[in-house]
């Protein structure tokens, strides 16, 4: 699982690309290709509206320009404030309302009319309209701003058609009128839809494609991570067994670019080796040494592991190891225990010496940057080092506080670079069963 506050994955983790693309970038692109097909499809709307709005621009300027010249006087007279129903007396006004109806079949409208610039019709299809005035925005707009304007309207029976606001001028670019023409929206709705179609389409399935490539190289990417990842935490373990538990967490606790630092701590040290080791290095080959070696190490490790240990090193025969934990002094002592009776157990050809100390060390590393060692340096490891020289195969020697009433009486015994003696007591159930065994 991802770690939020370290923006890592966890060590032995591969970082989750497949998933995070599928669960925020995939969402994204999708809100992303919608907002574009949108954009896309109200652009090409605007262009189709403005395209059509410009050609009923031209139908409006072909009407005027028609019907002007059917006749010239009437055509005169209402762009001078009459209206039609005003002419209706003139000879000019019949030859003026047929060019009018003449004009509306051919352009194929459903209706027409004509506005003055005070928004009096002037003409209508309808004559009782005539002389209305219309206080719609959408005249108001065009007037103002002299631009052709596009409104819906929607009919009581649920019916729609659209409603053309399409100012005329006259030679000199003057605003002169302003004609409304009326369509059905299936003719604008189809033009808009055979437009939009392809703009749209083509983009969204472009957008598709790239979608899918990207799926593709990010499940390809997530692979290659997963296998390279496995490779790293494989390699991870391989080398953290090389080193202690505590080397390995101190390593993985620091921030990058950092040293681990070295502390003074108070720990319970367990020493062991093997006794008479040399004499069987001698008397047997380098293959049965090694596999003797690999059997009474792996017995210590287990044990020492099981009971809260840390193997801080192992010296040829010799196991140095570390108990941090509270209760590490008393599991120190039940893992040597253990121990003893497993090797006498397992009948292996030479038997263990241990030594069990308290005291201060200090933990880090040695050595320089491109050769460490974690361990822990200090008196206390020599005097644990020291316990277990003294100790006889198959004994466990410790300092006197941390024996129970299975040690022997306390004994004193001088340790090389320390004025002071030290008092050891010696575990009577690993001597007796050394007894026992050589019987």
């Amino acid at each position: 699982m991802y770690d939020r506050k370290t923006k890592h994955a966890p060590i032995g983790e591969p970082f989750p690309l497949k998933e995070r693309f599928r669960r925020r970038i995939i969402p994204t692109l999708v809100v992303f290709v919608g907002l574009s097909l949108l954009i896309i499809g109200l652009t090409a709307q605007y262009a189709v509206e403005t395209i059509y709005l410009e050609l009923a621009q031209r139908r409006a300027q072909t009407i005027e320009r028609s019907v002007s010249e059917s006749s010239k006087d009437a055509w005169s007279s209402l762009m001078a404030g009459q209206n039609l129903t005003d002419l209706q007396k003139t000879t000019d006004a019949e030859i003026l309302a047929n060019a009018f109806a003449s004009e509306v079949r051919q352009q194929n409208l459903l209706e027409l009319k004509v506005y003055d610039l005070n928004r009096r019709v002037i003409y209508a299809t309808h004559l009782n309209e005539i002389g209305s005035i219309e206080n719609g925005d959408a005249l108001r707009k065009v007037i103002a701003d002299s631009q052709s304007g596009l409104v819906t309207k929607l009919f009581p029976d649920g019916t729609k058609q659209y409603e053309l606001y399409v100012p005329v001028f006259d030679e000199k670019g003057h605003l002169r009128t302003v004609f409304e023409l009326y369509e059905p929206v299936d003719y604008l709705d189809a033009i808009l839809i055979r437009s939009a179609i392809p703009i749209i389409t083509i983009p969204g399935f472009l957008f598709f494609l790239l979608g899918l490539a990207l799926d593709r190289l990010v499940r390809s990417a997530q692979s290659d991570i997963n296998m390279r990842s496995t490779m790293i935490d494989e390699l991870r373990k391989r080398l953290e067994s090389l080193v202690s538990s505590s080397a390995a967490d101190a390593a993985r606790d620091l921030s990058s670019g950092t040293d681990i630092p070295s502390k003074r701590i108070t720990t319970t040290l367990f020493f062991s080796d093997v006794r008479d080791f040399t004499g069987f290095s001698e008397q047997h080959s380098p293959e049965e040494v090694v596999h003797f070696l690999n059997d009474v190490m792996t017995l210590q490790v287990e044990i020492l592991e099981k009971h809260g240990g840390d193997i801080d090193k192992m010296i040829g025969d010799a196991v140095l190891a570390r108990f941090d934990r509270k209760d590490g002094r008393a599991q120190s002592v039940r893992a040597a225990q253990e121990i003893q009776a497993a090797v006498k157990k397992a009948q292996l050809p030479r038997l263990l010496g241990i030594g069990i100390y308290t005291g201060e060390v200090i933990s880090g590393t040695i050595g320089p940057a491109s050769r460490r060692d974690f361990t822990v340096i200090g008196d206390a490891v020599n005097v644990a080092s020291r316990l277990c020289s003294s100790a006889k195969a198959g004994e466990i020697v410790v300092e006197a506080g941390l024996a129970d009433e299975g040690f022997a009486a306390k004994e004193t015994i001088s340790v090389k670079g320390r004025e002071t003696p030290i008092e050891i007591r010696r575990d009577r159930n690993s001597a007796t069963n050394l007894i026992t065994s050589l019987q």
